[in-house]
């Protein structure tokens, strides 16, 4: 499928020990599993972005830290004609509650799992380039 048009998406990675909060979602008809985030709407600023998304999928208030990695391949929707260009920060969380039941919406629920141990054959290819090298950038 050739791509019509890209998306710019941010997601935050929070820690705890050596774990790291995912969320398990719905897009269109597949279930998959990613860090807590999602797309910069035309006219946002990157980080009201993170912190709109992150609180809309977990229920948390964030702090972003710094920027761990920037996608390097040039990665393509398996489910729409579009290019993807995904940002990974660190985040802190600052406030609100996690819902780990999901957001009765997009997100079915959240999880904690080993940072070397992520589920990378239930992510989209941009997120599996990221968590492969997660590890090595913390």
């Amino acid at each position: 499928m050739k791509p019509k048009w890209f998306s710019c998406r941010i997601y935050g990675v929070l820690l705890r020990g050596e774990e790291v909060l995912l969320t398990r979602g719905r897009f269109i008809e597949r279930e998959f599993v990613n860090f807590p985030g999602g797309g910069v709407d035309l006219g946002e600023p990157p980080m009201e972005a993170l912190r709109r998304e992150y609180q809309e999928e977990t229920g948390a208030a964030i702090r972003p830290v710094r920027v761990l990695y920037a996608s390097e391949g040039r990665h393509l929707s398996t489910q729409l004609p579009m290019q993807i260009v995904s940002i990974y920060w660190l985040v802190e969380q600052t406030g609100g509650s996690l819902r780990l039941c999901g957001n009765g919406d997009d997100v079915i629920d959240l999880f904690w799992v080993n940072r070397r141990r992520i589920p990378t054959s239930e992510m989209f290819p941009s997120d599996r380039e990221f968590a492969k090298r997660l590890p090595a950038l913390l």
